[in-house]
């Protein structure tokens, strides 16, 4: 964790573009710079990718365009095997799928359990620049990591929320909103994979929420229904890049 600090590359690259303004793509500029950066915390001491590749060849394809050409990239079968292998420390970091609703198999639960003195949590969306020539289209990702993420400006957040009992989404997302935290995406636990008299919900939210951020006490204290509510990571928002 200690060499590896995407939320301080992302403002870099945001920098990079934002003052470029010569003929040369500034996708090209993004590619470039990731390769060296890549190649730096390699320098810096052991740096290896676990990437989810059982169904679809895009997340290789994202992991590689990302981490440059010289990062190791190691396959895994399973979502579950890619998270095992960050929170025993074998890499230092792992692609998986973004988020959906309806997923038969969530691994978005298993987000921010402390295990031996590790805490994975999100940490970067992917890919950061739009364009490249992946398989799989439009794909996105995210990058899972035992590192505390932080503020860069343009974040969003994702947050774990569990509640004994059935809950309606607007009263969710209106209690959060009251205490300040704006949702922009919810996903919930199916009933196949939820607990009895569990309801499981990952909700992404505006701006950055640190992990002992007041307002998710604060909703808490006010919504007495809900058990738990915990912060598993953030990421810098990606760059738009025209053609």
């Amino acid at each position: 964790g200690g060499i590896f600090r995407p939320g301080r590359e992302a403002e870099v690259l945001r920098r990079l573009v934002g003052r470029h303004n010569g003929a040369l793509p500034s996708a090209v500029i993004v590619r470039i710079w990731r390769e060296l950066i890549s190649a730096f915390v390699s320098m810096q001491g052991d740096f290896k990718i676990a990437v989810w590749d059982a169904e679809d060849p895009a997340y290789w394809d994202i992991a590689r365009d990302h981490f440059g050409s010289q990062t190791p990239l190691t396959r895994h079968a399973t979502t579950r095997g890619v998270l095992q292998a960050v929170a025993d420390g074998s890499v230092t970091a792992g692609v998986l799928p973004l988020p959906q609703i309806d997923e038969a198999d969530p691994w978005w639960p298993l987000l921010g359990n402390e295990s031996n003195g590790r805490q994975v949590r999100v940490c970067a969306r992917l890919p950061f620049a739009s364009g490249g020539n992946g398989r799989g289209g439009r794909a996105e990702a995210v990058l899972v990591a035992d590192i505390t993420p932080v503020e860069t400006g343009n974040d969003r957040s994702f947050l774990i929320i569990e509640c004994a009992e059935p809950i309606s989404r607007s009263r969710l997302t209106g209690a959060l909103s009251s205490a300040g935290l704006t949702p922009s995406a919810l996903v919930t636990l199916p009933k196949s994979a939820a607990m009895v008299g569990r309801e499981l919900f990952l909700f992404e939210v505006d701006g950055f929420v640190a992990s002992d951020d007041g307002r998710v006490a604060q909703f808490l204290e006010d919504n007495t229904d809900f058990s738990m509510a915990r912060v598993v990571g953030g990421y810098a928002v990606p760059l738009t890049i025209g053609a």
